[in-house]
Parts: structure tokens; sequence; C-alpha cells
């Protein structure tokens, strides 16, 4: 079956990825991309080797009340994806929305979704999934297979590529600010640590870095135990907990940035464990723009519908890492 597919919202890089995606994936169509910035321009202004011939439109929440549409994946900047929402619910026609800001990843009328993490609840009406952030993805897949034996707060320190800070210019993707240096930003309560710490159970205390590179996160994840544990113990519940993951891969080497960008995984390890056991730190890496945006979004929506997990995705990465 093939379902049709708009954006709302594509100038970002999110955006743009998720449109190669799509044009990927062998069951969905692209109906229709929606962009203020780029109303009336053809859609090789985003994808310069797409093949469709498409127009980006400029859709009010009236548009989007008429389109006849079976996914509309929201690609906004936080604070505005309400009315669009409450449009898409008024009709009939959509079976799935899908929003990448963080507007709904606080509302239990949602699902959230790592698709390695959380299962979707069964529904007949329209399902309503809210992508995760891109630190919150790497943070979680570092701590679900050890929440239950970690004891008092989890801390996390991440480093992001600039483009995480998106495309409107900003002190976060300033070439001149970045160059031969790091930036920390939102140092306290920042969202993502909140997002983390209702979805895990778990306290989290997270702070922010921005680097000079484009696309990519290291995250990493200390925490103490509960018992004394040692590393082939730590090992074995990684192991088991991702064992069926297709885009989660363990690894006993420390994780690298080079072996993820531009593709679909999340690599989590490098393990350590102190002298007395009570204290480790994990590390996992993923891109920004991939699994922690686009290419979950993807999987998001094969999973929503029963697809194989690497629809639109595989033969997209692939391309990009030549």
């Amino acid at each position: 079956m093939t379902y049709s597919i708009g954006i709302l919202g594509a100038r970002g890089y999110v955006g743009r990825e998720l449109i190669e995606g799509i044009l990927q994936h062998p069951e969905l169509n692209l109906s229709w991309v929606s962009s203020r910035q780029l109303a009336g321009q053809p859609l090789t202004t985003l994808v310069p080797e797409a093949s469709l011939d498409l127009t980006i439109e400029t859709l009010a929440v009236k548009d989007i009340a008429t389109r006849d549409t079976d996914i509309i994946v929201l690609a906004l900047p936080n604070g505005l994806a309400e009315p669009f929402v409450t449009a898409i619910e008024a009709q009939t026609s959509c079976k799935l929305i899908i929003d990448l800001s963080a507007d709904y990843r606080f509302d239990d009328n949602w699902d959230y979704s790592v698709p390695e993490l959380h299962a979707l609840r069964e529904s007949t009406g329209l399902i309503k999934i809210s992508n995760p952030g891109c630190y919150a993805t790497a943070m979680q897949v570092a701590i679900a297979p050890i929440r239950e034996i970690a004891e008092g707060n989890i801390h996390c320190v991440g480093i992001s590529g600039y483009s995480g800070a998106g495309t409107k210019p900003s002190p976060n993707n300033d070439p001149e600010r970045l160059k031969d240096n790091i930036l920390p930003y939102g140092l306290i309560e920042h969202i993502h640590e909140r997002e983390v710490s209702r979805h895990m159970g778990v306290q989290v205390h997270f702070s922010p870095h921005v680097a000079a590179f484009f696309r990519g996160i290291n995250m990493t994840v200390q925490f103490a135990v509960k018992k004394p544990v040692t590393v082939a113990e730590l090992y074995a519940l990684y192991k088991e907990h991702y064992s069926h993951c297709d885009y989660v891969q363990v690894t006993e080497q420390i994780p690298n940035l080079q072996n993820v960008v531009n593709t679909p995984l999340c690599e989590v390890g490098g393990i350590h464990v102190s002298a007395d056991g009570k204290r480790a730190t994990v590390i996992s890496c993923l891109d920004n723009l991939a699994k922690g945006a686009a290419s979950q979004a993807m999987q998001n929506i094969n999973k929503a519908f029963g697809m194989p997990a690497h629809l639109g995705i595989d033969n997209l990465y692939k391309t990009k890492r030549g």
C-alpha cells in the first residue's frame, strides 16, 4: 500500500533530509511540501537531485485542514504546531501525524517514540507521534539498559555539530565564534534534560555544547550503580537490550562520530568502570540530522504502518556515505 505524505516546514536541514528519505521510500508518495520562505520554488531548491516535479507551497492552517493526505510531518520551530494539529484532528483523511518539534514530547495523548525503546499504542484512529530530540535520543540509548541499576543522578555531557542550531544565523552556528572552539549553552534545565528524565524515569543532569563540525552528537554519560558492576556485566546488559535493533550498535571501542555521520545508526559503548565498580561511563554517538531526527521519523512512519524498518532509510544513507 502506498501512503501520501506532506511536510510542513521543510526549509531546515531536517526537512531536507526527510524529503530525501521519502523520495527513496517505495511506499511513500510525497504529495506536497510547505515552506514560507521557499514558496513557489521547485522541490529541487531543497533537494537538487529530486526528479519529482513538485512546487513548494505556503500552506496556512485552513489549507492543511482540506488536504487529503495520509501522513503529515510537522517540521516547524517549537511552539507553532498546535493550530495545525487541531486542524488535522478535525479532518478524517490523515492517518498519522509526526511532530519533529518539542511541542508534544510531554503530552500523554501522543506516542513518544525512540523506536528501539518505546512501543506505539494500538489505535484505530489518528496516530500522533512525537519524534524525540537528537540529544535526548543519544542520552536515552545510553541510559535505557542501565536505568534499573543506576543510583542517583545520571550526568550527561553532549557535544553537537552546528547543524543542530538550524539554518537561521545564530551565535551557535556562527563560523567565527566556533572556529577552534567549543561553546557551552543552555547549561541548566535544558529541555532535553527534562525530556529524558520524564521518559526514562530517572533524574538526568545534562550540559550541551556545540563545536565546529557540521553534523553529529557525541554524548558522554556517567552514572553510579546500586551495587558494584564489571565492564563485562554492563556490556551484557547493552548487548541484550539492543540485540534485535537494526540501528543501534553496541561497540567495545569508544564510539566515534566518523562511524555514524551520514548514517541512521546510534553507536553506544566505550564502557569504563571505576576501580571499586561503583561508577561507570558510557559513550553514545549519532548523527543529529539522521538518527536524531529524520531517519528516526522514517523509522516511526514504518513502525506505525507495520512496514519493514529499513524502507526509505538504508538506500538514502548508502548514497550519502558513498
